[in-house]
């Protein structure tokens, strides 16, 4: 074989080489797209348990079917828009079927997955229609209602912002008075182990547990994090509102509470609503 011939069949194996593996590599991404996607819905369900106070050992007890359909039965999912009006998916379904969704996609997407949807897609959708974005944009956010057996237990918000590396995830659960907290969970980051991803462990959510968003005089306060121990640097009238901190992770807990609060305000004027 010359050495051209040579050259030649080294060439065509690569590019056959590489050709099988791109068709390989997009059959596995097109068979686990779906898994990917049940498994992060999963984990926002789970997640979603764990700040309305369930165990990681009572959801670990729980089959993943088991979550999503008890999910289904326990939580009542709201749509409010930027005027803290309760919306339907009726608007949000006909802007999408304009985008070339059909009927059967659209169909299996419940109340927030829809709105998640509608909100990655509003810019686009706010130009098709020939506005402005500020013009355009409803502002939806999804508000979860707990409600096991059909009684109200709590109200949990998302909420998510920048932490020190990335975007942080989670959601914060209210009784019934809309100012004592039931719980948090975080169930997405990029902190660094040991510092700020210590804001997953237990004994920093527990912190929560119990405490006020409220001031005295009914005004949104949130929930702040100390830089150490809330004993050591809060006075005690302010200790509802605090909570300890930890060591190494002052930018992350900056983050957090900074979108706690900011959160917690788009909120606040539907809650007034139903303290009343």
């Amino acid at each position: 074989m010359s050495a051209k011939k040579g050259a030649g069949y080294t060439y065509a194996f690569a590019m056959g080489l590489c050709l099988v593996c791109s068709i390989g590599l997009s059959l596995a991404y097109t068979v686990l797209k779906p898994m990917q996607a049940d498994n992060v819905r999963l984990d926002i369900v789970q997640n979603l348990f764990s700040a309305v106070g369930y165990t990681p050992d009572q959801i670990a007890e729980l089959k993943p079917a088991e979550v999503l359909s008890k999910f289904e039965s326990d939580f009542e999912v709201k749509v409010l828009d930027k005027d803290n009006n309760e919306a339907d998916t009726a608007f949000m379904k006909k802007e999408l079927l304009g985008l070339g969704y059909t009927e059967e996609a659209l169909a299996k997407e419940n109340a927030a997955s829809m709105m998640n949807l509608f909100n990655r897609k509003v810019k686009l959708l706010a130009r098709k229609a020939d506005k402005k974005l500020e013009e355009y944009d409803p502002g939806y956010k999804a508000l979860y209602v707990y409600q096991p057996g059909g009684t109200i237990e709590a109200y949990v918000v998302p909420i998510q912002g920048n932490g020190l590396w990335d975007i942080i995830k989670g959601y914060i659960a209210l009784e019934l008075d809309l100012n004592t907290v039931k719980g948090i969970s975080f169930y997405e980051h990029a902190e660094t182990p040991g510092l700020g991803a210590r804001i997953t462990e237990d004994w920093f959510k527990q912190n929560y547990v119990g405490k006020h968003i409220l001031g005295n005089a009914g005004e949104l306060v949130s929930i702040t994090i100390a830089k150490g121990k809330v004993a050591d640097s809060v006075p005690e009238s302010k200790h509802d509102h605090w909570v300890d901190g930890i060591s190494g992770a002052t930018l992350t807990t900056k983050g957090i509470n900074q979108f706690l609060y900011a959160d917690l305000q788009k909120y606040e004027p539907y809650f007034k609503t139903l303290r009343n």
